[in-house]
This record gives C-alpha cells, structure tokens and sequence, in this order.
C-alpha cells in the first residue's frame, strides 16, 4: 500500500505541476476540487505532502519524487534531503 500511496503522491505532483503539498491545501480550501482530481485521475491522485518534484538547476521539470511511511511532512523532509543529495532542486508546493 505505501508503495502505491508514494506513487500517488509523485504522480499527483507532476500532473498539477506543484509539489503534494500545494494539493494538500488545496483539498483543505476546496474538498470538492480535490475530489475531482482524485477522480478524473481515477483514483491514482493522493492529494498529501510528500510529493515533491524535481527539477534541474535551470528549471526544467525532471518528474517527481513521492515518499510514503512516516507522517506526510517526514515523508516530503526525506524526498527534499534525497533530491537535493543528488544535485536537483526540490519543489514543495509549499
């Protein structure tokens, strides 16, 4: 199961174009949005922190990163420190 919950988070990340954590509030502000993404994503959407998106020192989107098993702030702490390690800049959404 976290397996898939960390995919979820990555996958939700890089189709929003935001880190989870910018989903995250968004679901908090507007549960009906939430929902629909969640939906029109067919259910693969996990609207949490700890996905965080990676991208080069230029900018450009490289994909995401999505981690799972500890509290969803825990879980985007270690996908920063593991993005950052290899030499990529970490996006939030926060």
């Amino acid at each position: 199961m976290r397996s898939k919950i960390a995919s979820g988070k990555a996958f939700g990340s890089v189709a929003f174009g935001s880190g989870s954590r910018r989903l995250h509030q968004i679901g908090v502000e507007r549960p009906h949005l939430a929902a629909a993404l969640i939906e029109l994503a067919g259910g693969a959407f996990v609207p949490v922190p700890g996905g965080v998106l990676v991208r080069d020192k230029g900018g450009a989107l490289l994909g995401a990163v999505g981690v799972s098993g500890d509290k969803s702030d825990n879980d985007e702490a270690a996908a920063v420190a593991g993005i950052e390690a290899a030499g990529f800049v970490a996006e939030t959404g926060g």
